[in-house]
Formats: structure tokens, sequence, C-alpha cells
């Protein structure tokens, strides 16, 4: 048989076998990414329905504030919102228009918990710590993502710590006035502690010197 036929043979089949393996991956990945678009959908929703009931949730406890004795119960909904923001956001990305639609209301939600969480420590009983934290994702903040980290582990280190998550960058006109209110500087990341400002990243050890110093 001609040399060169045999070799043009194999040429055409590894041709033909690149093409299906081309093509079968495209395949796979477009049912892996419908996928994946369907659990976001359905998380979407999800988190609409969260919102709401962490809304009825705020009206309820309005009724009778000092009812309500464990800050981790009143809490706990929405750190799981929140949870499944964050898987969201690095799913889509941050500037994705559900993401954003989503995180300016649930920025909202938190301002509302942080407003009932100061009304049930002067009417009440019971002494919560209040944390707001500002973040930016723009990449001029090194060290947020650190700090985030460092907030986690005192929210479940301590129960009565709370800690509260905003995009600085969000543009939110209930948020734009805590901002005006609290805080003066540019530097990043920002604390606001029981209603005392800081700048700049803070270890575990320092917050908690902040918190005894502000109770």
């Amino acid at each position: 048989m001609d040399k060169r036929k045999v070799n043009l043979q194999k040429y055409v089949f590894v041709f033909v076998l690149s093409t299906l393996i081309f093509l079968i991956g495209i395949f796979v990945g477009n049912i892996i990414t419908n996928k994946n678009l369907t659990k976001l959908d359905k998380m979407e929703q999800d988190i609409k329905v969260q919102t709401m009931a962490i809304e009825m949730q705020f009206q309820l406890i309005s009724e009778n504030p000092c009812s309500l004795s464990n800050s981790t119960t009143f809490s706990k909904e929405l750190y799981l919102l929140s949870d499944r923001l964050d898987y969201m956001e690095s799913s889509l990305g941050v500037d994705d228009s559900r993401v954003l639609s989503l995180k300016d209301y649930y920025s909202l939600l938190e301002l509302r918990h942080w407003l009932v969480s100061k009304k049930i420590n002067e009417n009440c009983k019971i002494k919560n710590n209040l944390i707001l934290y500002f973040y930016s994702n723009k990449g001029d903040c090194d060290k947020c993502e650190e700090q985030g980290y460092v907030l986690t582990y005192l929210r479940k280190k301590y129960p009565n710590v709370m800690v509260y998550t905003f995009d600085i960058n969000m543009d939110n006109v209930a948020l734009g006035t805590i901002k005006d209110i609290y805080i003066k500087s540019s530097e990043l990341p920002v604390l606001i502690i029981n209603d005392k400002t800081y700048y700049g990243f803070k270890d575990s050890a320092q917050i908690e010197s902040l918190l005894l110093r502000t109770e």
C-alpha cells in the first residue's frame, strides 16, 4: 500500500477522533453549565423566600424585643443567607446584576437587623456586641478577605458578637447614610464596633480588646 495513502488515512483518523472528543467536551460542558445555572436559579428563589421569612422575623421581634434572649437564634437566618449570597457571587461574579440586586436588598436587611439589635441592647437586659464591617472587592483592599475570616472566627467564638458585612461600593441610600455618619477615611477595611469606628486590619486579639473597651 502507498505509504502516503496510509499517512493520509492516519491524519484523517486523528482529525476525526480529535473533533469527536472536542464535540463531546462541548456537549458535556453544556450539560454541566445548564445544571449549574438551574442550581443558581433555584438558589436565587430560595434567597428571596428566605428574605421574606427574615422580614417576618423582624416584625415579630419588634412586637416584643425583650422576649428574645438568644442572639444566635436571632442571627442564624441572616448568616445562612449571607453564605448563599457569597456562593452566588463566587459563581456568577461580583458584577452580575442578580448578585448586585440581592446584595443590595441583603444590606437593607442587615441594617434593619442592626437597628433591632441596638433596640434590644437599649431596652432589655441583653448585651450584644455589634460590628459593622465594610470591605471592598475592587482590588483596593488586600486585607479585606483576611479581616472577614477573623470576624467569622470571633462571631462563632462569641455568641453575643453580631457581624454585619457591607460592600462599601454599594450604591444604597440607607447604607450611604451610615457611611456619612461613621466613616471619615478611605482606609480599608473599616470596622464600626459598638458605634465606634476603626480603620485598617485588626486581628482577633485587637478586636477582642476593642470589644472589652466599648462594653
